[in-house]
């Protein structure tokens, strides 16, 4: 046994002798067939290192090992091998040994132990990946949206000064197709930042008290125009045995309400379209209540049924759209804990039901519904516009003088706004957020917190942006803000929260 032993150690071994040029003097072939005479620079490029060795040769250190080393010869596989040096008289000894079998079990077992570390480590970078991939999207499209909705409240403000103005018939149609078109391409980078931050976990609802038949008049009221102008049936209806004071997130059933009704518009030729509130069940803290849209279009197919509520998702593509509307209808169905359910037959139509539960209000109307803020005729109140971008700013001051009821000055900073004050009575701050140095924030705490003068730290202050972060209003007031439009806005959202700041402010 110990013969075998030793003859299994010698074929994994071979010897070698060179002299100082490198001619091989001596050579036992075990692994390769290098003859005696022939040159071992030749026989691999590696033995190149013995000129280097002789350098480094002492007489404390002869020997010098090289492990893991891949020698071949011809169109033999290569060998990993073991390769030790002495030089010594003269002569340098080669001992080879080959580990080729030891390295490649050893890999194995390593791949084998390790195999568990590995899928881990690269499920962990995908998810890594995944999740930087999702806040570079959601923070690219948040940047996107702040960028245009800045440049389209200026588009869409002019667009309502000019409609005022003396407009020829066909000047007349040409606004409004750039206002159509401006309020497509916001409706689109609303989509598709709203689908953004739902996806991102980033979405809150609001809760605000307010009336349904208020908000059912004025989706009736905003949807019956282009109804109409299609030639289509509008049916409307709502159940009298309804509570309409609801606490909820009015902006958001006011979104889903009208996405339902603009894709009924867009795949509906002739016939109509019905819209209804119905009381289904209620008790003294809660109503659920039943939206249904219903229309005569081309209907949906069982197979498509499904795919509708997906992102992109159109039936038709020639239909303008971003095809996102549903989508974020069930994403924001999904997240006031209701449900949407669809009945629908090719050539016949489709009828969508939403199901929510709201929580009942006091029975007492909001302050907003009350009230209907209008300022004294013939008395005029000075105002300071804070907005860093001129297209707004100027937008604002065209909005306020056309009133006859205010003086504005307009600054451009948060540093400016604070000279100003200091020199001269406000009765309202409007200022934007997002301004360089100190953000409109900032600008709200310090007039807040560091005048002792009644006169400048009671100003009443309404917040603009573009910005689209969840609970900006309650951001906007806990900085010290009385109230916050979101960019764009509609000369008559500015001119309600203006009235109504002023009044309040007089009336204390």
């Amino acid at each position: 046994m110990g013969d075998e032993n030793q003859k299994k150690f010698y074929k994994k071994v071979q010897l070698v002798t060179v002299n100082e040029l490198g001619k091989i003097i001596y050579s036992d072939a075990n692994l390769f067939s290098w003859n005696v005479n022939d040159s071992i620079y030749e026989a691999h490029p590696f033995f190149s290192i013995i000129e280097s060795l002789k350098e480094a040769v002492s007489a404390q250190e002869n020997e010098f090992t090289f492990p893991c080393v891949h020698l071949k010869e011809g169109k033999e596989a290569s060998r990993i091998c073991d390769v030790t040096f002495t030089v010594s008289y003269g002569e340098i000894n080669i001992v080879i040994f080959d580990y080729t079998q030891a390295y490649l079990d050893l890999n194995k077992i390593s791949q084998e132990r390790n195999e568990s570390i590995i899928k881990a480590q690269e499920l962990e970078f995908t998810n890594r990946l995944l999740i930087e991939k999702e806040n570079f999207k959601n923070d690219f499209i948040a940047s996107i949206n702040h960028e245009l909705t800045t440049p389209l409240t200026s588009v869409k403000g002019f667009i309502e000064l000019l409609e005022k103005t003396n407009l020829d018939y066909e000047q007349e149609e040409l606004v409004k197709i750039i206002k159509t078109e401006s309020d497509h391409l916001q409706n689109i980078f609303g989509d598709m930042f709203d689908i953004s931050r739902i996806e991102s976990g980033g979405f809150k609802l609001e809760e605000e008290t307010f009336n349904l038949k208020e908000l059912f008049s004025t989706i009736v009221n905003s949807n019956k125009g282009p109804i109409e102008k299609q030639a289509l049936n509008f049916k409307t209806e709502i159940d009298n045995k309804l509570n309409a004071e609801l606490i909820g997130d009015k902006t958001r059933l006011y979104q889903i309400i009208s996405n339902l009704i603009s894709n009924a518009l867009k795949y509906t030729d002739e016939g109509f379209i019905k819209f209804s509130i119905n009381r289904l069940s209620g008790k003294s803290s809660k109503q659920q209540i039943a939206i249904v849209v219903e229309d005569s279009g081309i209907g949906i197919s069982e197979e498509d049924k499904a795919a509708i509520f997906e992102s992109f998702s159109q039936l038709n593509p020639n239909i303008k759209g971003s095809g996102l509307g549903l989508n974020i209808v069930r994403s924001l169905v999904s997240l006031m804990e209701g449900e949407i359910l669809l009945e629908s037959k090719v050539g016949v139509g489709s009828k969508f039901t939403v199901v929510l539960s709201l929580k009942n209000a006091s029975g007492e109307e909001t302050e907003e519904v009350k009230h209907h803020y209008e300022l004294p005729k013939g008395k005029k109140y000075r105002i300071l516009v804070v907005e860093n971008q001129l297209n707004t700013q100027y937008l604002l001051l065209k909005i306020l003088l056309a009133q006859g009821s205010f003086f504005v000055d307009a600054v451009s900073s948060a540093e400016a706004a604070i000279k100003a004050i200091e020199n001269r009575e406000y009765k309202l701050i409007i200022s934007d957020i997002k301004l360089d140095e100190l953000t409109g924030f900032q600008l709200a705490q310090r007039i807040r917190n560091q005048y002792g003068d009644v006169a400048i730290k009671n100003i009443p202050i309404l917040g603009i942006s573009a910005l689209r972060a969840p609970n900006m209003t309650n951001k906007a007031i806990a900085a010290g803000m009385d109230a916050f439009l979101s960019k764009p806005f509609s000369e008559k959202q500015l001119l309600q929260k203006v009235n109504r700041l002023i009044y309040l402010a007089n009336h204390k």
